[in-house]
């Protein structure tokens, strides 16, 4: 690492925006897709309250 501050703070400035400017890019190509994985996650956390109360029921008989 440098021991420069000036050119440390101008590195991680420099990377940090590299970052955040592909963060932006991929969000944008994949937005259409955000509505369908939130019906996904949904489905799954649903099937798996089923499974933990069918699971609780079959160890209480």
């Amino acid at each position: 690492m440098p021991k420069n501050r000036l050119l440390y703070a101008g590195i991680v400035v420099l990377v940090a925006t590299a970052l955040v400017w592909v963060g932006a890019e991929l969000a944008k190509r994949i937005e259409w897709l955000l509505p369908y994985t939130a019906v996904i996650g949904i489905v799954l956390l649903v099937i798996g309250v089923a499974q933990e109360i069918n699971h609780n029921r079959r160890a209480k008989s």
